[in-house]
């Protein structure tokens, strides 16, 4: 029985390369795609399994890039049954005063822009699919955000704007679009955050701590699986139950 393949885009984050740690250990085939820490992410992942992982050097700002990526993991593969988004930029900590429009432009362009031609380029390439898109947001979009990051935010719900409007527009030709929102996750992207902050939200979550990547990857891994056939359109808040909805 051939193994099923998912696409993780962003995946040389911390997120990225748990998520395609849980896949490898469930069986599936997993191909990366990044443009920072790509060599890092292969070694890693090959010292993990040394089989059924495959590594791409993508940049969403270049749809030529995307779309050749696309073509080169169809013509190995042949399908693509899941494709999981976890991008950001680095998250900068600044009050709205000193914030230009090129600094909202920026989330916006690797978000929104980024996920959309991804998406045009499977419909460009693939007759019919059948495919789970899973798109990693940020629990700003459930519950109220914090201050000093609204450019990032404003990116974030643009993105889950888009992600309802494909799984409206695209589910009649059997592709699902949902979303999960993590808490605050321990990654490097934390590293332009101030600490004390990172030391709050830890203390006021009702587990005490902030999310480990862990915690994302074993969600996203149930939403690229058959189990998962009859969701569409759903944001899983993954925070400990930091926010209800």
């Amino acid at each position: 029985m051939e193994k099923n393949l998912s696409l993780i885009i962003g995946g040389t984050g911390g997120i990225g390369i748990e998520t395609a740690k849980t896949l490898l250990d469930e069986g599936m085939k997993v191909c990366v795609c990044g443009r920072d820490n790509l060599e890092s992410a292969r070694k890693e992942l090959i010292a993990f399994k040394e089989t059924d992982v495959d590594f791409y050097n993508l940049d969403l700002t270049k749809k030529e890039s995307v779309e050749k990526t696309i073509s080169l993991i169809l013509n190995k593969h042949k399908e693509i049954n899941s494709i999981i988004y976890s991008v950001s930029n680095p998250i900068k900590h600044s009050k709205i005063e000193n914030l230009e429009w090129v600094d909202f432009q920026e989330h916006i362009d690797i978000q929104i822009k980024g996920f959309l031609t991804v998406v045009q380029a499977i419909l460009a390439k693939v007759e019919n699919p059948k495919i789970k898109f899973v798109v990693v947001l940020t629990e700003y979009c459930i519950g109220k955000p914090p201050a000093g990051i609204s450019n990032y935010i404003t990116a974030k719900y643009g993105l889950m704007g888009f992600v309802k409007a494909m799984a409206s527009e695209l589910s009649r030709g059997n592709c699902t679009f949902n979303m999960v929102s993590p808490g605050m996750v321990d990654t490097k992207l934390l590293s332009n955050l101030p600490p004390k902050l990172i030391e709050i939200t830890a203390h006021q979550n009702p587990l005490g701590r902030i999310s480990k990547p862990k915690d994302v990857a074993n969600v996203l891994s149930f939403l690229v699986s058959d189990k998962a056939d009859y969701l569409n359109g759903v944001n899983i808040p993954i925070n400990g139950g930091n926010i209800f909805t």
